[in-house]
C-alpha cells in the first residue's frame, strides 16, 4: 500500500528548475529524505516560495524523515530554508517559544542538480530523491536517482547516481553494506537567527 502511495506521487511530474532557473525540463521528483548528524529539535524546512516541506520533533540518523516529495506542482526548489531549535523536548511546554533558532541556513537546491541527473531520468525513467542532512554548522544536500526495477508486479528500490554533499550509509537487514560519505557543508548561508 505505501509503495502504491509513493509510486502514484513519484508519477506525478514536477518541474525541477534548470541551472538557468527555467522549469522547462520535465522530471519527476519522488521523494524528500531528512536527517541530522546529532539530535536537531523542532525542525522545519521551508521551499523558496515559503511552503513548509518538513516538519519535525527530532531527528539524527536513527530517526529519518523519508516521504513523498510535497509541493511538486511548484517543482524542484531553487532553494529551501531549515530551521532548528537547541533544547530538548517537553510535552507539556513549547520550550522553543520565544528561543532564537539554533540552526539558520538557506541552501541552494536546483542548481546543484547536475544535467547528467536530469537527463539519466528523462531517458532511464525514476525520479529525484533529495537529501538533506542537518549538521551543526550548516545543511547538507545530497541526490540520487530512485528506479523501481525487476519483473511482474514486485519491484525493488534502486539508488544511483548519488551526489553532492553526501551520501547515507547502505543497511540490509541491520548491518552496513556501503559505507556513506559526507563532505563540509557547501553553499550554505548563516542567516540572522531570529525569535519565534
Amino acid at each position: 500500500m505505501l509503495f502504491a502511495a509513493l509510486a502514484a506521487c513519484a508519477d506525478s511530474a514536477s518541474l525541477p528548475a534548470g541551472p538557468d532557473g527555467s522549469r522547462s525540463q520535465a522530471i519527476s521528483v519522488g521523494t524528500l529524505r531528512v536527517d541530522a548528524s546529532g539530535d536537531k529539535r523542532g525542525v522545519t524546512i521551508y521551499d523558496d516560495h515559503g511552503f513548509s516541506i518538513e516538519r519535525s520533533a527530532l531527528l539524527n540518523l536513527k530517526n529519518v524523515s523519508n516521504a513523498s516529495f510535497p509541493g511538486g506542482e511548484r517543482g524542484l526548489p531553487a532553494s529551501l530554508r531549515v530551521t532548528w531549535y537547541p533544547g530538548p523536548l517537553s510535552r507539556d511546554v513549547n520550550p522553543w517559544t520565544g528561543a532564537a533558532f539554533a540552526g539558520d541556513y538557506t541552501v541552494p537546491v536546483a542548481a546543484r542538480i547536475p544535467e547528467t541527473v536530469r537527463e539519466f531520468i528523462r531517458t532511464n525513467g525514476g525520479s529525484l530523491r533529495l537529501k538533506i542532512r542537518l549538521v551543526d554548522d550548516g545543511v547538507l544536500v545530497g541526490w540520487d536517482v530512485e528506479q523501481r526495477v525487476g519483473p511482474g508486479e514486485v519491484k525493488t528500490l534502486v539508488y544511483r547516481m548519488a551526489g553532492g554533499d553526501f551520501r547515507e550509509d547502505r543497511i540490509i537487514n541491520g548491518t552496513v553494506v556501503d559505507a556513506g560519505w559526507q563532505n563540509a557543508p557547501s553553499g550554505s548561508l548563516r542567516t540572522v537567527p531570529a525569535p519565534h
